[in-house]
């Protein structure tokens, strides 16, 4: 059985769910370099499968430990390579002869001298590159990795249970929106953390614009939520509603009651909010800057992409759906169907295939 070191940033449940499945097939220490993330609800993090925390001196010990028999282990998984700690890993491992692995869950290319070189230097000597989809795959080619050392896999925060499998029908969603003390009228949903990036503020300039009898729902909570509560008093936006951070459970309940998902990110590296959408079979509005958008959604058929910052754009995407009922059941079906096979356990079972392959 081989020996594997993992070694990755926080303990988020799409990454816990894949290293625990590998840790079942081979012997595996696996490490964390954080327990939390400033930006993230603290009851997002998986603390309690066992896994070694670097941010504490008993974690530190350990990992230490490890470090000095690196030459026992058959493969390291880099998996966030691009903090401090995993670069240290890496150098550890081209130093000793020990192979090591990386992976990008999606990536904007964003020129760099000396990031640029950095970046060169750990790729190619890097004996396999997991790759989310093509925007993942071009970056580690754009980074001087060999194509014979790259392997795809579909990335997703969902397991096959998550995966409805049909589109919520009028009853289901009155129940649920009577559940959850939502207004039965066209929903529309947005996730995440109440912070620039996101581009939440992007997307009330755009509700502005929007007529009909319709509700935005922004789920998240954060920094930026005293900011949009004074936008939404500004003018007057009684459509509007804010709410904090909900588990999944609760959140799959809103995708269900909801009528269709956007995303008007400034930059996301992937954006699992899509896969999730999809998953409950809703239609999706993603701006450009979400990898996710651009590997999953085709324009008119399952949701629309639109340009960042671009207010009308969005504008019209949303008010084109939230006038069309015939057309978010269709795009909602189609999601569903698109959406299948793409779960955590196909992430472990293609991480395997290509480990056992080295």
């Amino acid at each position: 059985m081989k020996k594997l070191l993992i070694l990755s940033t926080i303990p988020v449940p799409y990454r816990t769910e894949v290293f625990l499945g590998l840790a079942k097939h081979y012997r595996a220490d696996i490490f964390f370099e954080r327990s939390y993330d400033q930006n993230r609800n603290d009851k997002y993090f998986v603390t309690d499968e066992g896994f070694t925390m670097l941010n504490s001196d008993e974690g530190r010990k350990r990992y230490q430990s490890c470090l000095r028999r690196l030459r026992e282990y058959d493969l390291v998984l880099a998996y966030d390579y691009t903090s401090k700690k995993g670069m240290q890993l890496m150098l550890r491992c081209i130093r000793q002869g020990v192979p090591y692995c990386l992976n990008c869950d999606g990536a904007f290319i964003n020129p760099h001298p000396v990031k640029d070189w950095i970046k060169r230097f750990f790729i190619r000597r890097a004996r396999a590159c997991f790759c989310s989809g093509d925007s993942a795959r071009e970056y580690f080619l754009h980074y001087g990795a060999r194509q014979e050392n790259l392997y795809l896999h579909d990335f997703t925060s969902l397991t096959e249970k998550d995966i409805f499998p049909n589109t919520a029908n009028r009853e289901e969603k009155k129940k649920l929106r009577e559940k959850n003390g939502l207004e039965d009228t066209v929903l529309v949903l947005t996730i995440g953390q109440f912070i620039y990036r996101k581009g939440f503020d992007i997307l009330l300039e755009a509700w502005r614009q929007v007529r009909g009898n319709c509700r935005l729902l922004m789920v998240g909570g954060g920094e930026k939520q005293q900011e949009y509560e004074a936008f939404i008093a500004k003018y007057g936006m009684d459509n509007v509603t804010l709410v904090g951070y909900l588990d999944k459970s609760k959140i799959f309940e809103y995708y269900r009651a909801s009528d269709l998902f956007v995303l008007p990110t400034r930059e996301d590296v992937w954006g699992l909010v899509v896969n999730e959408a999809m998953a409950c079979g809703i239609p999706v509005i993603s701006s450009d800057m979400c990898i996710a958008g651009r590997e999953l959604i085709k324009e008119g058929i399952n949701g629309y992409v639109v340009p960042s910052e671009d207010v009308d754009r969005l504008a019209e995407a949303l008010q084109k759906l939230v006038n069309q009922p015939a057309l978010r059941e269709e795009m909602g079906r189609n999601n569903i169907r698109d959406i299948q096979g793409k779960t955590l356990q196909n992430i472990v079972e293609s991480h395997i295939k290509v480990i056992d392959s080295l």
